[in-house]
């Protein structure tokens, strides 16, 4: 069985704005590095999706927020636009250019642009 992972970017502004696809080989060599087991990588005007093998999601947050710096030095400018900054009292400063999608609409929204590409 296999885990299906999709990312959007963080900033909605500049999702809406951005076309994911005009940047889709630099993705795709990130998840390739980041995930050498992924299959099914696709990438969308406003998310790109990819599976692993359910078997290694044990490391899913570290290898998903390793995967972000990688697109982050491959892409300074978009990096620039669209990171967002989390500053809080206990923590260190965090900074995050995607996101999982999460939400119900947006999950729904996702999942039929997946099924009408013919991948899932």
């Amino acid at each position: 069985m296999k885990d299906v992972m999709i990312y959007e970017l963080v900033n909605t502004k500049i999702r809406d704005a951005l076309d994911l696809t005009s940047v889709e080989n630099l993705i795709w060599e990130s998840i390739a590095f980041t995930y050498p087991e992924a299959t099914n990588i696709v990438v969308f005007d406003s998310f790109y999706s990819f599976t692993i093998p359910v078997l290694l999601r044990g490391d899913k947050i570290k290898k998903a927020q390793h995967l972000g710096r990688v697109i982050a030095k491959k892409m300074p400018a978009l990096a620039q636009l669209a990171m967002r900054s989390y500053e809080s009292k206990d923590h260190a400063k965090s900074n995050q250019l995607f996101k999982a999608v999460k939400g119900a609409r947006r999950l729904d929204y996702c999942r039929t642009k997946l099924e009408e590409s013919g991948v899932y």
